[in-house]
């Protein structure tokens, strides 16, 4: 059962992370807008939901976060997308078995890449923020 996370106001973002997101906005290297906008838009969607999670219920990466996470990704990142051109992959496969051991696969790769990726985000950001108050 999906169940969204609880709308809260929260305060605004704090000027460094306002910095990374405005640089990607205007990230030079992309080759379309629309990509630099997505991710900027992605951060920004995701700062604001992790300022409102954190305080209250720590970095226990939570079913309904991810949940919501991935909809923040398939909202900006193109998730949508690849996982239509996955499941098209996929579904040419005439074998059940063989397609059932590349899904559970797949799902395993996904699983400890974005716990990987979370966890990361979480040792960026508190470094971010050790580094911050350490040039004070």
């Amino acid at each position: 059962m999906s169940h969204r996370l609880p709308s809260r106001r929260v305060p605004g973002l704090p000027p460094l992370l306002t910095h990374v997101i405005r640089a990607l906005e205007h990230d030079a290297r992309d080759s379309t807008r629309r990509a630099s906008a997505g991710r900027a838009a992605a951060l920004s969607e995701l700062a604001r939901l992790f300022m409102a999670v954190l305080p209250v219920r720590g970095l226990d990466p939570a079913d309904d976060l991810r949940e919501e996470i991935e909809r923040i990704a398939t909202r900006h990142l193109n998730r949508g997308e690849a996982e239509a051109r996955f499941r098209s992959a996929v579904d040419r496969i005439a074998s059940v078995q063989q397609r059932d051991s590349i899904e559970t696969a797949h799902l395993q790769l996904v699983d400890s890449t974005e716990l990987a990726h979370y966890y990361a985000g979480i040792a960026a950001g508190i470094t971010l923020a050790e580094l911050g108050r350490m040039s004070r």
